[in-house]
């Protein structure tokens, strides 16, 4: 007897429909599975056996053949494990019926169904397809109910579900928690002393999504500066909170009790990370950093210490805002649409600025950490700031009690963010773009112009500072942010001049 399932697959952090196609009839007793099956799926005869025994239900001694449909891609999941076995039970029992439903969840040998990675872009999978019903295990409901319009029916265990699908018990649908509030833990602003410029810097980024570099001595600031953007992005809207929690999905962190992500992601992997670490990768291949920074913000703390080959293998990624893993049986894609934010030191040692510390470093020392920290891939950052500790007035009066609130506060920031980012998300209406930091050369071309003053200083600029064309593109998009934070529809000469101060950073290593 011929039966079809419904339930999905996984193809890096999206998900796809399947269909399983179960055949038994007469013959040698066998157990095959075709359709581009890994071990984990294959495996799934061992499983399914005993577990169908286990719930009081008679397995087929017959050739059992299961194909997964579309045959031609790879497929991976112990999730299969439900659909396969419910087919078999079909194909035995024409009384159970699941036309309208789709299937996920890995079985114990007693019939218990366990949770699976990644229940959230599976069942936004089938959804594509118009199935509105599915079964999962009890504990991945809460992932699945995410999706309001979908009927999610949790199931403890494989009698459950042969009950639902022969009609002699239902299974209560499962009513997802109401979504949370954003987090209001991340510090403010108005506590850090001085560092006006970084903060105007940090808007400027915030509000364009532009990649920034913080380069300073050690203890200036840089670290305390970073960990505070989250507090002035705008929230993620309801489409990119269901991207970001099913990528976490994928990578197995992702946390029931808070339910849907409701705040960017902000990542600060450690020096050491190895490269398929920071873009994915594997036998299996999952999400990396800059995937799991995804629609939020990625941040490289002491820049100079990670590995050359780490910094390389993000230059592409970071432009395309897709990671692409080529593997012998095909292409896995993740999506990297992220914010850099870094922070280094000067030179090795870090005193290399200090008027009070000697450098240590040697010219060729310092020549190599120059390259790593400005080469390719700090030339694809759009903003270079030099930061200097505050001065030693400021923090006498900070300890005094008299500076209570030390400049803008995160609050006024994100005021001025939310309001920059509505003029592009108005000029970019039924366009390809969305911010000014994704600006391609058409979109540069087409959107950042300038007045004739600001032309001319642009002009100017180019010869005098020896600008790539790369570096020519991104002080005019920064420059557009800057404009549009000052509500000007053209460029003018003063956003030139404040987007070149965030680009010309080979004066930084100057003798």
């Amino acid at each position: 007897m011929f039966i079809k399932v419904k339930t999905a697959a996984l193809s890096g952090v999206k998900g796809y429909p399947v269909n399983v196609e179960v055949d038994v009839h007469r013959g040698m007793p066998s157990f095959n599975i075709v359709g581009l099956a890994n071990t984990t799926i294959k495996e799934a005869c061992q499983r399914i056996k005993p577990a169908v025994k286990n719930s009081g239900f008679d397995f087929p001694v017959d050739k059992v053949t299961i194909n997964l449909v579309p045959a031609d891609i790879p497929k991976d999941g112990s999730h299969f494990d439900l659909p396969i076995a419910i087919g078999i039970m079909m194909s035995c029992n024409p009384g159970m019926i699941a036309d309208d439903t789709a299937f996920f969840g890995e079985l114990s040998l007693d019939g218990r169904l366990n949770p699976v990675k990644g229940i959230l872009p599976l069942v936004m999978a089938v959804r594509e397809r118009g199935t509105l019903k599915v079964i999962v295990p009890a504990e991945n409901a809460e992932e699945a109910a995410m999706l309001s319009d979908m009927t999610v029916l949790p199931a403890e265990d494989l009698q459950q579900v042969a009950d639902y699908t022969l009609g002699s018990r239902d299974i209560a649908a499962y009513k997802g928690k109401s979504i949370g509030e954003e987090n209001k833990s991340v510090p403010d602003y108005n506590q850090v002393i001085g560092q006006e410029n970084a903060k105007r810097a940090m808007v400027i980024a915030a509000a364009g999504n532009h990649g920034i570099l913080m380069m300073g001595e050690p203890g200036c600031g840089k670290t305390m500066i970073a960990k505070r953007l989250p507090g002035i992005l705008p929230p993620p809207d309801f489409e990119e909170k269901l991207e970001i929690t099913g990528i976490y999905s994928v990578a197995g962190m992702f946390d029931k009790e808070k339910g849907l992500m409701t705040e960017r992601p902000f990542r600060c992997p450690h020096h050491t990370i190895t490269t398929a670490g920071m873009i994915g990768g594997g036998a299996r291949p999952g999400p990396g950093e800059l995937s799991l920074a995804h629609k939020g913000v990625l941040f490289l703390d002491e820049m100079g210490e990670f590995r050359p080959r780490v910094i390389d293998s993000m230059r592409q990624p970071v432009e395309e805002g897709v990671i692409r893993l080529r593997r012998g049986h095909g292409e896995v894609i993740f999506p990297s649409e992220v914010m850099v934010v870094i922070a280094a030191n000067p030179c090795k040692c870090g005193n290399l600025w200090s008027s009070t510390k000697r450098c240590t470093c040697t010219r060729g020392q310092i020549n190599s950490y120059k390259r790593k920290i400005l080469g390719p891939f700090g030339d694809r950052i759009d903003m270079h700031v030099k930061m200097q500790p505050p001065g030693f007035d400021e923090l006498r009066d900070a300890e005094r009690g008299e500076l209570r609130n030390f400049g803008l506060s995160s609050g006024q920031m994100r005021e001025t963010v939310i309001q920059c980012r509505e003029i592009q998300k108005d000029r970019y209406k039924g366009t390809e773009y969305t911010l000014n930091g994704k600006l391609d050369e058409y979109g540069i071309t087409k959107y950042c112009i300038m007045d004739s003053a600001a032309s001319e200083m642009m002009s100017s600029a180019y010869e005098k500072f020896n600008l790539t064309m790369r570096g020519y593109g991104r002080v005019l998009k920064v420059a557009r942010t800057i404009a549009d934070i000052d509500k000007e529809e053209r460029i003018m000469a003063e956003h030139i001049a404040e987007a070149l101060s965030y680009r010309v950073s080979g004066d930084y290593y100057r003798e």
